[in-house]
């Protein structure tokens, strides 16, 4: 639940997030088009209106200088003078009234008008003279002897004006009519924009060009305005960010409240708790989803269970095991002849002379004897690690696909099962059954056999048919559980069991031989005791018996008989060491028992 509550909250974050970057996103975007417009639209309209006043105050200009005055500094300009003559001519009355003049236009926006002068056109029309600049006065540039400054960074009078750089001078010129410049130019050394103007000034005749007035204008206002503008725009820009995220926030949670409670619900109903429904609070979109729903899980729910008791019946009669080791999920994805190969413990068990019991018994009374012991020994197979492959009849066939331990306890429990129940049966005034129980351990190859229309599982190998060669051979030797040498040997807890050799058989349609132990946990402790105790002798009987020393042998195990009179297998022991000293050893006689029982 901790789980689910976390991603449901993860849900509602990332609806939130992305309703309040949309917003954000749009708000911003809106915000940042809006600005840009503001200041792309107050930057052509501060343009023109700054190129209106370069052209009033041109006009104004080319009204203001005094014409006689031009005409006389321009002739002068054309001389070819001397630095001593240029410097007097700066000094002279006509300089001082035409650079009083500018500096009175200037005068009308101090702080935007950053130079102004007059210049002369000559022959080349790339090349101009200055006549006055309105600068060289003003920062008093001469000296008193007269000596011009040559790095003092003012247009001194005759100074050569290059203007093939400035169209529109060229233009004006040309065309002798006032213009100003349609875009701003960028000044490096000052690091400004600034728009120029130029005002062609004419002789008394109107046609005859004495001087061209021109006039550079910076953008320091402009700037000023735009630099506050765009504050403005960015404090707006954020006040609407701020109203964007809480609206956002806002509706975001509105939105996502039933989305994220539906998703909530699925997501429970997800991890099969198929009970949960979700709330319906609403008859939008959202509420008629939910609706959808809890209609669409009932039916799942319904159908789920309806699975499951399929699968629980099945499962009855096909191992869920077999399914695993298949690679199956369900019993409706096995196909007629899939297999695996798997290494496993095989343990059959059988009741003794079940024939002969059943014959006493009626069709009924039959089964529920049967399920009456199959109730007791089945849960102990699945209590250590195996499940029941088959029932043949009164028999067992159990897999244990982990380790032959497992197969060895469950066959302990099972005889423990079977005392507690042969008491039981006692007291009900039945008699007792008897049951063999064989373990063998090997390759199996398990699989489905038969034909389309009926198919049924099977794990068929040689391992699987000498487990129940040597669960029928268990007759032999009492009631006892036997294993064979391979399973012995694969015991991890080995120690941990109370186990002795028996026997070496050849059995039913095999041509090996195979050693067979005895596991005797499941007796009592006084008798595990005692034959604990005889270990030693047990072994040395045996050594003699199969060192051809048959006398010694039987006269060991008759001892051993006599002090555990109840031991089938000494008894079997000593019926073959008299025979084999009665009528002598056979031809190739090797101690192997041939014992050609199913």
């Amino acid at each position: 639940m901790a789980e689910q509550a976390r991603a449901g909250r993860g849900l509602s974050l990332s609806l939130r997030v992305k309703i309040i970057l949309a917003f954000c996103t749009l708000s911003a975007l809106v915000s940042l088009a809006l600005a840009m417009s503001t200041y792309l639209i107050l930057d052509r309209n501060l343009f023109r209106e700054l190129r209106s006043r370069v052209r009033d105050l041109t006009d104004i200009g080319g009204l203001a200088l005094d014409r006689d005055a031009l005409g006389r500094l321009a002739a002068r300009a054309a001389e070819g003078l001397s630095e001593e003559e240029m410097a007097e001519i700066e000094s002279g009355e006509d300089f001082r009234r035409i650079s009083d003049a500018l500096n009175r236009i200037r005068g009308v926006e101090p702080q935007l008008v950053r130079f102004i002068y007059t210049f002369l056109p000559t022959a080349d029309p790339n090349m101009a003279l200055f006549l006055v600049d309105g600068d060289v006065l003003l920062l008093g540039s001469t000296r008193p002897n007269g000596e011009l400054i040559e790095d003092d960074g003012v247009s001194h009078f005759g100074s050569e004006f290059d203007v093939s750089e400035f169209p529109v001078a060229r233009q004006a010129i040309a065309e002798k009519r006032n213009l100003v410049e349609s875009e701003y130019t960028y000044d490096e050394d000052f690091r400004v924009n600034s728009v120029s103007g130029y005002a062609p000034l004419l002789a008394e005749d109107g046609s005859t060009l004495l001087a061209v007035l021109g006039l550079d204008m910076v953008n320091t206002d402009v700037r000023a305005v735009l630099n506050r503008t765009t504050l403005l725009s960015l404090a707006i820009a954020a006040v609407a960010l701020v109203l964007a995220v809480g609206t956002a926030i806002g509706m975001g949670t509105v939105f996502t409240r039933g989305i994220i409670s539906l998703d909530r619900v699925m997501r429970s109903f997800d991890e099969q708790n198929l009970e949960v429904r979700a709330k319906v609070r609403t008859r939008d979109e959202i509420g008629r989803l939910s609706l959808s729903f809890n209609q669409m899980a009932t039916m799942i729910q319904r159908y789920s269970e309806q699975t499951r008791a399929t699968l629980a019946a099945y499962g009855r009669f096909v191992p869920h095991e077999f399914l695993h080791f298949l690679e199956k999920k369900s019993i409706t994805e096995v196909k007629l002849g899939d297999q695996v190969l798997k290494e496993m413990t095989v343990l059959f068990s059988d009741i003794r002379s079940f024939t002969t019991l059943s014959e006493s018994m009626s069709p009924q009374e039959t089964f529920n004897f049967l399920n009456s012991y199959l109730n007791r020994i089945g849960p102990e197979i699945r209590a250590h690690g195996g499940f029941i492959d088959k029932y043949i009849g009164d028999a067992i066939m159990a897999l244990f696909p982990q380790k032959p331990d497992d197969a060895v306890r469950a066959a302990v429990a099972m005889r423990t099962k079977l005392q507690e129940y042969n008491r039981d049966r006692v007291s009900w005034g039945k008699a007792t059954i008897h049951v063999g129980i064989a373990i063998n351990t090997g390759k199996l190859m398990m699989g489905t056999l038969g034909e389309q229309e009926r198919m049924d599982g099977s794990v068929i190998s040689d391992a699987v048919n000498l487990a129940s060669r040597l669960e029928g051979l268990s007759r032999l030797y009492g009631e006892t559980i036997l294993i064979t040498g391979p399973t012995l040997s694969l015991l991890e807890g080995r120690r941990d069991f109370h186990t002795r050799f028996i026997d070496r058989v050849r059995v039913r349609g095999r041509k090996e031989a195979v050693l067979i132990y005895e596991v005797y946990d499941w007796e009592p402790a006084e008798r595990i005791a005692l034959r604990q105790s005889l270990k030693a002798d047990w072994s040395e009987a045996l050594n003699l018996y199969y060192g051809r020393e048959f006398v010694p042998a039987f006269r060991l195990l008759r001892g051993l008989r006599e002090k555990e009179p109840q031991d089938r297998v000494a008894e079997l022991y000593l019926r073959r060491a008299a025979a084999l000293i009665r009528r002598g050893i056979p031809k190739g006689w090797e101690g192997v028992e041939v014992i050609d029982l199913k």
